[in-house]
């Protein structure tokens, strides 16, 4: 390509939390402090840096959103929460940001277990005979003592002895090294070893009472034994006064402030190396809205797997004749699907059966439910007051929903409605007048209503979920639905909610090796896809970290503050 001046020293592809995470760092960086910073702007004070967004808003995949009749009421219709034990999300939200939380009420003895057609309330689930599952003996036992989502961990434990005692790096140092009958534990598919150690009866109560799938998935063992065990004692997970995207909200604010350029609704399309004016190689990145293409001396692609393969396999780094295994690393994780959808009452006639907070559990489609807190500090709804229950659930329950939604989940980016419900007007669900509903009045509240009204639901599926409700609290009456929005993060360009790692992949040392797929281009790829936290906002901000520090040399946050020492350890939920 011919000589160019670059137009940015980084550009940014990707809104997302890891996208405007690194914006945010390096705006605000001083280039003295990198060699390579320092040789991109060797004259000036600040780097010129670009997050260029594919939709209309920063956020990626959290998406936080508030009905109308909900004043104080933030919903999750993506990411939701993190976990005190998370160093990176944790040090950033409370030293820096400084952002309002609250503890969140996951289970709770009166919540209900809706098995195999039985209504169970949690606390009866350590009684093996009120089960309907036919346990062994000793998984009867352990559950006596315990409870059944724990019989996956149990079960582990059995092949690997010792692994329920160890967390942080000791627990990852185990596992990477671990050999189960002569093959590494990385190349083991994780319920291929369960079947070895529990009965199909114990594996199915385990993850149906887990919540999620894809937990108990054949997916590399490694990465989804560090799922379950790296949790110690006192571990709380929090939700946001102002919801999740007040993260993205407030880091966005920070890099304009600071000088840097948020460019929406930029899809790109493609990219390719260039030669710039100081004979150094660059990055040339084109889009496919028509606007004109951009250079710049490096990219970031803060991307998901599915958003990577939409690109054009063109250049240095996506061509698979000028470099095949940057197309292994791509393909080192699979996109797990994800459905989320939220239904607005007049009222919480859930609490006429004993439940309030928290979450009750099925093997229907619904899988997990959650009464939704409606006032910042977690507190549950009045008996009169607008109520909310949140659907949520993974892999082949997706799927059912899907079927409802009156249009494949999955559609090329360049269309217009690529971020929104596909139905048709007709087939969406008719919103009803929310009793004290009233307009938002500054500019966050006016993105979080745009980000409900952006999702509405479609009619069958709405009238689905309620019926299923009805069932799993085994009620005779409730009310009709008022409110609905939905998100199937399967759609493109996410692909997937999250990432589970392939088995046969050494997910430490991908890690590592796609930040810079290509050693002498200038090119990084970060997100919560390709990190060892995969499912959270840390594994997005651990991955950008390892491109800003690794990769460009930027010093370490003084603002984070690692965790205390573990005294003991104790097994994920």
């Amino acid at each position: 390509m011919s000589n160019s001046s670059p137009q940015y020293d980084v550009a940014i592809i990707g809104g997302g939390v890891s996208g405007i995470y690194s914006g945010w760092r390096l705006i605000t960086a001083d280039p003295s402090q990198s060699k390579t910073l320092k040789k991109w702007a060797p004259k000036k004070k600040k780097l010129k840096v670009a997050v260029f967004e594919g939709g209309d808003r920063i956020g990626g995949r959290l998406l936080s959103a508030r009905p109308p009749g909900f004043k104080n009421t933030v919903t999750e219709i993506g990411g939701m929460r993190y976990v005190s034990s998370q160093v990176l999300v944790r040090s950033l939200v409370e030293n820096e940001l400084k952002l309002p939380r609250f503890e969140q009420v996951v289970d709770c003895d009166e919540n209900i277990a809706y098995l195999r057609r039985q209504h169970l309330r949690l606390s009866e689930l350590k009684t093996p005979s009120d089960l309907p599952y036919d346990l062994d003996w000793a998984e009867s036992e352990f559950v006596r003592q315990n409870t059944p989502s724990a019989l996956i961990g149990w079960a582990a434990a059995k092949l690997l002895p010792g692994v329920n005692h160890l967390t942080g790096e000791a627990l990852g140092e185990y596992l990477r090294n671990a050999i189960v009958d002569g093959t590494p534990l990385y190349e083991h598919g994780f319920w291929n070893l369960l079947a070895r150690t529990m009965t199909p009866e114990a594996y199915s109560i385990a993850r149906t009472l887990v919540g999620y799938d894809c937990l108990g998935s054949n997916a590399n063992a490694v990465d989804l034994l560090a799922e379950y065990f790296d949790f110690t004692p006192g571990v709380k997970y929090y939700l946001f006064n102002q919801g999740y995207d007040a993260v993205p909200w407030t880091l966005e604010k920070k890099f304009k402030a600071a000088g840097g350029e948020v460019i929406p609704n930029s899809w790109l399309s493609g990219f390719d190396q260039i030669t710039l004016d100081d004979n150094t190689t660059g990055v040339i990145l084109h889009f496919s809205d028509g606007r004109p293409s951009v250079t710049a001396r490096s990219v970031i692609l803060a991307m998901p797997r599915r958003s990577l393969e939409l690109l054009k396999p063109e250049g240095p780094v996506l061509d698979p004749a000028r470099a095949p295994h940057v197309q292994t690393l791509i393909n080192s994780v699979e996109p797990i699907p994800l459905y989320k959808l939220f239904v607005a009452y007049a009222y919480p006639w859930w609490t006429s059966v004993g439940v309030s907070q928290g979450r009750s559990l099925t093997d229907i489609p619904i899988r997990q439910c959650f009464y939704w807190p409606v006032e910042p500090d977690g507190s549950a709804p009045s008996p009169t007051g607008n109520a909310l229950i949140m659907a949520y659930n993974d892999l082949l329950n997706v799927d059912f929903w899907a079927g409802l939604a009156g249009a494949p989940a999955r559609h090329h980016p360049s269309l217009p409605h690529r971020l929104k419900a596909a139905a048709t007007p007709a087939a969406l669900f008719a919103r009803q007048p929310m009793p004290n509903a009233a307009a938002p009045t500054d500019d966050f509240s006016k993105l979080l209503r745009k980000n409900w009204d952006d999702h509405p639901a479609p009619k069958l599926m709405v009238e689905e979920m309620h019926r299923q409700l009805v069932q799993m609290h085994n009620v005779q009456y409730a009310p009709e639905p008022l409110e609905a929005a939905f998100m199937d993060w399967s759609a493109d360009p996410y692909g997937g909610g999250v990432h589970f790692w392939n088995r046969g992949y050494k997910s430490w040392e991908v890690l590592e090796d796609i930040t810079q797929p290509v050693a002498d281009f200038p090119c990084y790829i970060c997100g919560e896809a390709y990190s060892t936290n995969q499912t959270w906002v840390e594994g997005a901000l651990q991955t950008a970290e390892i491109v800003l520090q690794k990769r460009l040399g930027l010093p370490a946050p003084t603002w984070i503050t690692p965790n205390p020492p573990p005294h003991k350890t104790k097994q994920k939920k």
